[in-house]
């Protein structure tokens, strides 16, 4: 810290004498003069001034109150309409029947239950249906109405003109509601599909919320609400009539129609200050009135007034004495800083000449944090507008998001379009690029794409999400047409497609979305956008997919014929722990696959339908414990994640096969698979036999239990279960691809007829020759 200042301040030169100090010693004196004066002149102004204070104090607390109150109000209320209008409601309740519409009484009591724990101020809500025996319904339960008082009180509320309406009388139809209750509700009556009110929702306000909300800041002061009907609302919750003072008061405010102005009023020897003012709620007028008492309030500040100037005088005389000794001890750390500072003990005749040379150093350092923020301004854009791709920003209203976007230096008034961008090809740049440099490549292609927007005067941000793909966020005016924007976003596409080509060796799939003037929409139009990239032909390494142009594309899409047999192939060198001959067929699988040329999201479909079917080997052998399972989980997501044919096919040989083909040859023994190996190849070659467990373990000279359990370890699959599964195949096979007749296919794979439907059926979820007419479909379709 030494050395930091006196590099800094070296170059003043500077001499330091006592002039600080003595202009401290006349400072302190002269400042304890005006205490005195101050406290006269408050002593004398301070009832006048307490009382303009007061005066705003209420008008702010009487704005904040109104506001509080118009807001719970407007919420209760649209709240009611909402749920008075939803479908439960609007169907016709007139008639309904408690014994036998369960499921409708049950739907009241949930929505009676929802709306009264839906906002603090609700205490209590009740259903009102008058129908042949009337009847209330709460959330715990409900009550038929016998009594002809109560039931009149009821129905009162439905000769309202209005559906809507606050109701000062709630309390009324119930003898028990007003001690637990605020004397103001709200009542929505229902029409049924003749518009015919046949029942009414009531909102009764909890008394102590509504009491808190009305309470005066002040604790001698009063608050009430009054309306134009002459109903009155009390902040006290157990007053139920105004005083005298209160309505001397709203006398004197109806007197003063028109007049909004805070007044003093004299009553009883004391002077209160008014603060009042009015809204209006579903067409009926509400006067909101705060009084405090004034002589109670400024009768402390004038005592306090009194003991300040005595104050004061003290201190006058005591500062005199003190001045000295005070300005000695003030000045010592200012002194021992710059004794510090300047190394070479020269002296000036002014401190503040240094003070002021500080200064500008750190005005001119503070210059420079500025130029370093305005630096830094295009990285908390990209932020912002990342978290806006990516909805964390869906709290905020269109307004909200227009401002921020002006803080980030983005113009307001705009069209917006966004340009998704995916690299492909990284595995065959191995030379070039190793494993997790994604992020390096994605930099690159993000600082080609900068340099071509700027060539093309394009105005946009780019957001990089360093998973070689970008987010282009690009900004339009208002006046240019839809055809110019689509020939500058195909130009700048197929440029950015042969530059990334060129420089980073990668292939490209560009996702152009639809056109909004919406900031609240980005997020939609952003995942649409990187969805349609699903849709890239497989063998198509450079595509430009405009969404709102997707039509072409689904009447592309086709159906491709998954390859069951090299499934099965590579699922049985999985099973036999054969692990060239999986890689193999697996290699054929996705080959199969690449040579169809659709969409990446039916291969991707292809590989997961491989990829849980290769599970279900783990599984039946045993291997799936809570390790493998949660790597399970693992795998779909990062196969889910994977765009590049080559890169799945790689990540499915060394993620995949050879892992689990791993697990299996360490769990089994190289004899016991050769028997089983055995087994398999004559049931694969007989299955058309008689054959049973105790006829394979008398081939392979093994116990039928031995061979059981082998064969149970080895291939995952019960004996029987096996030979069933290899005759349903080919049963399957032959319903595919011939005609043959479903009782000689039954027979030729060793069941008799009967036997085989329901097998079949058990096994598939329809019969044969359901099955057969489903193939036949799929084929024609294909053909």
């Amino acid at each position: 810290m030494k050395n930091l200042f006196t590099k800094r301040f070296a170059s003043h030169n500077l001499q330091f004498t006592g002039h600080y100090r003595r202009n401290l010693i006349v400072f302190l004196l002269i400042t304890s003069l005006p205490g005195i004066l101050i406290g006269v002149i408050l002593f004398f102004v301070s009832k006048s001034q307490m009382e303009k204070e007061l005066h705003t104090v209420h008008q702010n607390h009487l704005y904040k109150t109104m506001d509080s109150i118009q807001e719970q109000f407007s919420y209760i209320e649209f709240l009611l309409a909402n749920w008075a209008t939803d479908v439960n409601f609007s169907t016709d309740y007139e008639n309904i029947d408690l014994k036998n519409d369960y499921k409708r009484v049950r739907q009241i009591y949930k929505t009676l239950l929802y709306l009264e724990n839906s906002n603090p101020f609700i205490g209590h809500v009740e259903l009102f249906i008058n129908q042949e025996e009337p009847i209330v319904f709460s959330k715990s339960g409900y009550r038929l109405i016998n009594d002809t008082k109560t039931l009149d009180s009821y129905q009162q509320f439905l000769t309202n003109d209005n559906n809507l309406f606050w109701s000062p009388t709630l309390l009324e139809v119930e003898q028990g509601y007003k001690d637990r209750y605020a004397p103001l509700g709200l009542v929505h009556n229902l029409a049924n599909t003749r518009f015919t009110s046949y029942g009414s929702i009531l909102v009764y306000m909890d008394k102590d919320k509504l009491a808190e909300l009305l309470k005066s800041p002040y604790e001698a002061g009063s608050v009430f609400l009054i309306s134009n009907q002459n109903h009155w609302v009390f902040a006290d919750p157990e007053q139920v009539r105004p005083s005298e003072l209160e309505k001397a008061i709203y006398d004197e405010i109806e007197g003063r129609p028109g007049k909004k102005e805070p007044l003093l009023f004299y009553f009883d020897k004391m002077e209160y200050t008014v603060t009042y003012d009015s809204f209006s709620r579903l067409g009926e007028q509400w006067y909101y009135v705060s009084i405090a008492p004034l002589t109670t309030i400024t009768a402390p500040v004038v005592f306090i007034s009194k003991v300040f100037i005595i104050l004061c005088s003290i201190l006058l005389l005591a500062a005199i004495f003190l001045s000295f000794f005070a300005s000695k001890k003030l000045y010592n750390p200012v002194e021992t800083l710059l004794k510090k500072i300047n190394n070479e003990g020269k002296t000036t005749k002014n401190e503040f000449d240094f003070i002021e040379n500080q200064w500008n150093d750190l005005s001119s350092e503070s210059e420079n944090l500025r130029g370093r923020l305005e630096r830094q301004l295009p990285d908390l854009r990209e932020g912002f507008l990342l978290q806006l791709f990516q909805g964390y920003l869906h709290a905020f209203t269109e307004k909200e998001l227009l401002e921020r976007m002006q803080h980030f230096g983005l113009k307001k008034g705009q069209k917006y379009l966004i340009l998704f961008i995916q690299l492909f090809g990284l595995s065959k740049l191995q030379g070039k690029f190793l494993a997790g440099d994604e992020g390096l490549v994605t930099f690159l292609a993000g600082n080609v794409t900068k340099e071509l927007m700027h060539q093309m005067n394009i105005t946009g941000q780019i957001i990089n999400f360093h998973d070689l793909s970008l987010g282009l966020f690009i900004t339009i005016p208002q006046e240019e047409t839809q055809e110019e924007i689509e020939a500058k976003t195909h130009q700048l596409s197929e440029t950015m497609i042969t530059s990334i080509n060129g420089i980073c060796h990668m292939d490209v799939v560009i996702g152009i979305s639809r056109i909004t003037n919406t900031i609240q929409e980005i997020h939609s139009i952003f995942e649409e956008t990187k969805n349609a990239l699903s849709l890239r032909k497989w063998k198509d390494y450079n595509q430009i997919i405009v969404i709102e142009k997707m039509d072409h594309l689904f009447q592309q899409e086709d159906t491709v014929e998954f390859p069951f047999a090299i499934e099965k192939e590579t699922i049985q060198a999985i099973r036999l722990r054969n692990e060239d001959e999986a890689i193999k067929r697996l290699r054929a699988f996705f080959q199969t696959l690449s040579e169809k040329n659709v969409s990446t999201a039916m291969v991707k479909q292809s590989a997961l339908q491989l990829l849980g079917n290769i599970h279900q080997i783990a599984l039946q052998a045993g291997l799936m414990d809570e390790n493998i399972m949660n790597k399970g989980v693992q795998l779909y997501k990062k196969l889910w994640e994977l765009n590049d044919p080559l890169e799945m096919s790689q990540w499915f040989e060394a993620k995949v096969v050879r892992s689990i083909v791993q697990e299996l040859s360490q769990k089994q023994d190289q004899r016991m698979r050769i028997v089983v190996e055995e087994v398999v190849h004559y049931l694969q070659e007989n299955y058309m036999k008689d054959i049973s467990l105790d006829y394979c373990a008398d081939q392979v000279n093994l116990h039928p239990t031995i061979l059981s359990r082998v064969f149970k370890e080895v291939s995952g699959w019960n004996f029987i279960d096996f030979l069933t599964n290899i005759r349903l195949m080919k049963a399957r096979e032959l319903l595919i691809k011939t005609d043959t007749r479903i009782n000689q296919i039954a027979e030729h794979i060793g069941y008799k007829p009967s036997y085989f439907n329901r097998l079949f059926k058990k096994s598939e979820g329809i019969t044969p020759s359901e099955f057969r007419k489903v193939n036949q479909k799929k084929k024609s379709f294909i053909s």
